[in-house]
């Protein structure tokens, strides 16, 4: 095959590939930035990548995820993906690291993900819930879910796994007819391996952990954020202590040290009779 003729095939299979990945990007004027920032972060761990890299965007700051994912030949998939918040829209680029961009299998593949999320992710979260009874049936409802490795900065902007700092999502719903008094305390940690139970780390320890490793992640000289911040930043997300009437809902985080942990148990006393009722959560 003559080298021109060769030159000018990879040009149009360049081409063609630009083309295509040009009709996959993400353009949305109706979410908002951290919408698409959460929707980016769940798109990436439902197609099965580990996120190595997050950089949060705002508007006029681009950000990013990176990610990898070993295949069943042994191969690793490096994809990346930017996040661009407009005033009036939000684009999205992604696409796997390769010499020649000629598979837009990722590419496709997170587009389809994201936008299923940013159409019917609201709506199918509100459907699951009002099948399980909300917060007016279906008893006592809770969620306790650790988040893991870099998901923490969709919250909290910060890197708690860095400072070896598990934040875990609670959520509570008294769909039933008593009132509750939640105690935070009240709810435990178990490791996977091992029967006892690991307790919560105290805010102005976590503080003191998230200061150092902030500092260090931003490199010397650069601005970081104090102790006595980080710590009002914990507190303002906390799960806090108050009584759960019929109806009602609470939500916020808890703080353990990082691990590897199987399950979780609540504990709520019912006001009226002072008895206490657990509740057991496996992840």
């Amino acid at each position: 095959m003559p080298r021109r003729f060769v030159v000018v095939l990879l040009l149009a299979l360049v081409a063609s590939c630009t083309s295509m990945q040009e009709q996959y990007k993400v353009r949305r004027s109706n979410i908002s930035c951290d919408e698409a920032n959460r929707y980016a972060y769940k798109s990436m761990q439902s197609l099965g990548y580990s996120v190595t890299e997050f950089r949060l965007a705002a508007v006029g700051q681009n950000g990013g995820v990176k990610g990898t994912k070993t295949d069943d030949r042994g191969n690793v998939h490096r994809v990346n993906v930017s996040i661009d918040c407009q005033p009036s829209e939000v684009v999205l680029s992604a696409a796997e690291e390769q010499f020649i961009k000629e598979d837009i299998t990722f590419t496709r593949g997170f587009y389809l993900s994201f936008t299923s999320l940013a159409d019917h992710g609201a709506e199918t979260a509100a459907y699951k819930n009002e099948q399980a009874g909300g917060t007016t049936g279906g008893g006592v409802k809770i969620e306790i879910r650790p988040q893991l490795g870099l998901e923490s900065k969709l919250d909290f902007g910060e890197d708690l796994d860095g400072g070896g700092i598990m934040a875990v999502k609670v959520v509570i719903q008294n769909g039933s007819d008593r009132t509750y008094e939640l105690d935070p305390a009240a709810i435990e940690l178990r490791p996977v391996e091992g029967s006892g139970k690991v307790a919560q780390i105290p805010l102005h320890d976590a503080a003191e952990r998230l200061a150092r490793s902030a500092a260090a992640d931003r490199g010397e000289g650069a601005p970081s954020p104090g102790a006595a911040q980080l710590e009002s930043l914990l507190r303002e997300r906390a799960l806090t202590t108050r009584k759960l009437r019929p109806g009602d809902k609470a939500e916020g985080f808890l703080y353990f040290p990082v691990g590897k942990y199987a399950r979780a148990r609540a504990t709520l006393v019912d006001v009226e009779t002072s008895e206490e009722e657990g509740f057991l959560v496996e992840f």
